[in-house]
């Protein structure tokens, strides 16, 4: 009798009683084996996997670029590591005992949330280097950004922002570097018209975090291109004059600066210089003082600019010492 029969024989005495139970028995047992052993383990690599931190304290913030994904070498069956996700991966980084500076935390497998037939083989980057500075808050001032030309004959006359200041929060170096904060880009191209319509904002840093207002409203202002025009004859008037004033000359050709609509609707008739009179004493010599430009009619002054007048700019004024009659 071979050895493995008398071993048999001692576990078994007689064999051949209930033979068929046993068999039955010894093929499930091996089916099972089988099933169990026959899938294969394999390598996977999961990556991006995204590096999660927790509790930085409120009086620090990031003050750099980090590695925020790795990626993760796993051995283990095809089964187990199906059920891996990368999200499941992620390492969790406990800031609470960070202190301004450099700050390096080490990834180690026995952190990871995986099951226990697998086998963490590779971690990349193995570290991670967090940079903290003290954080700091500041109100800076809004910059309205647009793009384009306007339609032809108009042009971006002005732009503005309500509100005009912002609250803006993050690491020392970036706040103290940020003396505004930009719109979006507003696009004006072909435009004939002043619209308004809300923006958001673009701090230009992603460590510069913005207060509760995200978005503002713009206000864009888009008036024809200036023209200069001439206008002749125009008379000179003197007002608030204590005493007698003679002028010389009483007439000048005035050269206009402004939107060619608004040129238009001047009316000529109502159009004068003017030599305010009222701080003028009388003197031997003559004074010599630029008249301002009146135009008679409501709106006109703060879009119209006088340039020049011709043949002179200043008008000779005599102040004699003769009260005014009233």
């Amino acid at each position: 009798m071979s050895t493995l029969g008398k071993a048999l024989k001692v576990i078994e005495p007689h064999p051949r009683k209930h033979f068929k139970d046993k068999a039955i028995a010894v093929g499930l047992a091996l089916m099972v084996w089988v099933a169990v052993n026959a899938e294969e383990t394999g390598l996977e690599i999961f990556g991006p996997v995204p590096v999660v931190l927790e509790n930085l304290s409120p009086d620090l913030a990031i003050a750099a670029d980090y590695r925020q994904t790795i990626s993760i070498t796993a051995r283990g069956s095809q089964r187990d590591l199906a059920n891996l996700t990368a999200g499941r991966l992620s390492p969790r980084i406990d800031l609470s005992g960070a202190v301004a500076g450099g700050n390096v935390f080490r990834i180690v497998s026995e952190r990871l949330n995986v099951p226990s037939g697998v086998q963490i083989e590779r971690i990349d980057p193995a570290e991670i280097v967090i940079v903290l500075e003290d954080w700091l808050e500041k109100y800076v001032s809004i910059s309205p950004v647009t793009s384009g030309e306007p339609a032809a004959g108009y042009e971006v006359a002005g732009k503005s922002t309500d509100p005009e200041m912002t609250w803006i929060s993050g690491p020392r170096s970036a706040v103290d570097a940020l003396e505004r904060v930009e719109t979006a880009t507003v696009d004006v191209r072909g435009r004939d018209q002043s619209f308004s319509q809300m923006v958001a904002l673009v701090p230009g840093n992603a460590l510069i975090e913005l207060g509760a207002e995200r978005e503002v409203e713009i206000r864009v202002d888009i008036l024809e291109q200036p023209e200069t025009r001439e206008f002749e004859a125009v008379p000179v008037e003197v007002i608030n004059a204590r005493y007698q004033v003679a002028i010389n000359p009483d007439k000048l050709a005035v050269f206009l600066l402004g939107p060619p609509s608004l040129l238009e609707q001047i009316d000529v008739d109502t159009l004068r210089l003017v030599i305010d009179a009222a701080e003028l004493a009388p003197q031997a010599e003559d004074y010599h003082l630029a008249p301002a430009i009146d135009f008679g009619q409501e709106g006109l002054g703060d879009l119209i600019e006088l340039v020049n007048t011709f043949p002179q700019r200043e008008i000779n004024v005599r102040v004699f010492n003769q009260p005014v009659r009233r």
